[in-house]
């Protein structure tokens, strides 16, 4: 036999090809899942299937939208398709691409309207004016999508108006009086996110008033103390299956020219949280992660800067509960911890926020220093509950808390507030609606993307990339030569060469 070197080349062009395969899904970290199909969950299939109304969709968007927008598009109209499939009356998708005037009028009358994109051609920034939204009528009821975006819970607003369509019943949430509590005008993001389902009331705890009417009671921010009378009023509405929505100012802080203390209000919810096994404790939360206040500085003349507040925590541990699912992070400004205590009641404890593993509590009084450079040591309690819900599933009543209230007042449209206003109107939603609905608000429709990372590492990957097939192909070559060189040897020793 002649004497050569075995191997099988279609092997070595096959297994080279299969290395870079496993290595570039492997090692470049490429999203397997990114091609996964949307799909209704059942909330939604249940919805569809009660409603006896047509149902017509029309979506507007304009050519030229980018890569991610046309990704939601084309995924939207996939979730739109299996709405049709179940759906017992007529569904109508229509899609209008507004390029031309009388387009872009039909587009503005139906309360859509453009907004600006950037993009590059030819190395210059191109500016184009953009649609891309939906109106969705049901019935004779329409809701518009002026713009859909990452963050806009596509399924879950047009489930909501199935709901509307088959269940005209709203249940009765009430906003507590009587007590100094936060102004009505301070929260009217969350007023307005509550009011498409819900029918808002505000009530005072008096002979008059029928606390059983309403399926929530918020309170929120209060500042004076409830009277004997009216916690007996509230826990008699909570044995009725009652909920109640708390946030409370417990630990109330005053940085002016004068004062520069903090102290805990008492309102006398207090005693009836921790009988059913809630206590706030008389301490104010510090967390290293942790928002910034302006202060004034300067030995000869002042200016203004930022500087870390502790007292102001940042809240980015959440549980896996439906009120917390999706949020990012919420910022509490003077909050106390919470802890669960053992008592005879029927309520069980679930936290549902809590400070970073790098926090910690300072008991009252809290005298407030500015200019602290605050070290590890400071943070000496990691962990603590802001925010927890009490449930009952005897008579079904439920009690959401929170330790601090001006966190849900409007502030524009920060990014992180609005996560702030998502966590008040989740946690409202879930205590009013049963059908869980609440589970769709953070259930989104977004590109899925890799995950940034350094030039060190995709420098790294680029090149292990290219080399391990090489070095792999290398060690097959010698594996089989060896194989070729034993198998010789085996030959020589029987007497046989070759």
């Amino acid at each position: 036999m002649k004497n050569k070197f075995i191997y099988n080349p279609t092997f070595l062009i096959l297994s080279l090809i299969a290395v870079n395969i496993v290595s570039y899904f492997v090692f470049a970290r490429i999203d397997l899942t990114s091609n996964k199909k949307y799909s209704l969950s059942p909330v939604s299939k249940n919805m569809i299937k009660k409603v006896d109304k047509d149902v017509s969709v029309t979506l507007f968007m304009s050519e030229g939208l980018s890569q991610d927008k046309m990704k939601m598009g084309r995924e939207f109209k996939h979730l739109l398709k299996e709405y049709k499939t179940l759906s017992n009356k007529s569904f109508t998708i229509t899609t209008i691409t507004p390029d031309n005037d009388s387009r872009e009028i039909l587009a503005l009358e139906a309360g859509i309207h453009p907004f600006s994109q950037e993009s590059m051609e030819r190395d210059m920034v191109k500016i184009q004016k953009i649609y891309f939204g939906a109106v969705i009528q049901i019935g004779n009821k329409k809701s518009v999508i002026p713009l859909i975006s990452q963050h806009t819970p596509l399924e879950y607003e047009v489930t909501r108006m199935l709901k509307e369509a088959c269940d005209t019943t709203k249940p009765n949430i009430g906003f507590l009086l009587g007590h100094n509590e936060m102004l009505r005008d301070k929260i009217t993001q969350i007023r307005h996110e509550l009011f498409r389902n819900a029918r808002l009331e505000s009530l005072y705890i008096d002979q008059f008033t029928d606390l059983n009417r309403y399926k929530v009671i918020c309170i929120m921010g209060p500042r004076d103390s409830f009277s004997k009378e009216e916690i007996k009023r509230l826990q008699e509405y909570l044995k009725q299956g009652g909920r109640l929505y708390i946030a409370l100012n417990h630990a109330v802080g005053q940085i002016t020219a004068s004062q520069n203390n903090g102290f805990i209000n008492r309102v006398g919810l207090e005693d009836m949280l921790e009988n059913f096994g809630l206590k706030i404790n008389y301490d104010f939360v510090i967390d290293s992660y942790c928002g910034r206040i302006r202060v004034s500085q300067g030995p000869f003349f002042l200016y203004q800067s930022k500087v870390s507040f502790p007292y102001m925590p940042t809240i980015q541990k959440f549980s896996s509960h439906v009120i917390t699912n999706g949020l990012n992070a919420i910022s509490l400004l003077f909050a106390s911890s919470m802890t669960n205590v053992k008592t005879t009641s029927a309520y069980t404890f679930t936290p549902l926020a809590k400070t970073s593993p790098t926090s910690g509590v300072q008991e009252v009084p809290v005298f407030f220093d500015i200019q602290k450079t605050w070290t590890r040591h400071d943070f000496n309690r990691p962990n603590n509950v802001v925010a927890a819900l009490l449930n009952n599933e005897d008579d079904k009543s439920a009690i959401i808390v929170i330790s601090n209230a001006s966190f849900m007042e409007d502030n524009d449209y920060d990014a992180l507030r609005l996560d702030n206003i998502r966590f008040a109107i989740n946690s409202i939603e879930w205590l009013a609606d049963d059908s869980g609905l609440i589970k769709l608000r953070n259930k989104y429709i977004v590109n899925q993307t890799l995950e940034p990372v350094s030039n060190s590492y995709r420098t790294f990957l680029k090149y292990f990339n290219f080399f391990l097939p090489i070095v792999i192909i290398l060690l097959i070559g010698l594996f089989q030569y060896r194989q070729y060189k034993l198998k010789r040897l085996r030959r020589s020793q029987s007497g046989y060469i070759d």
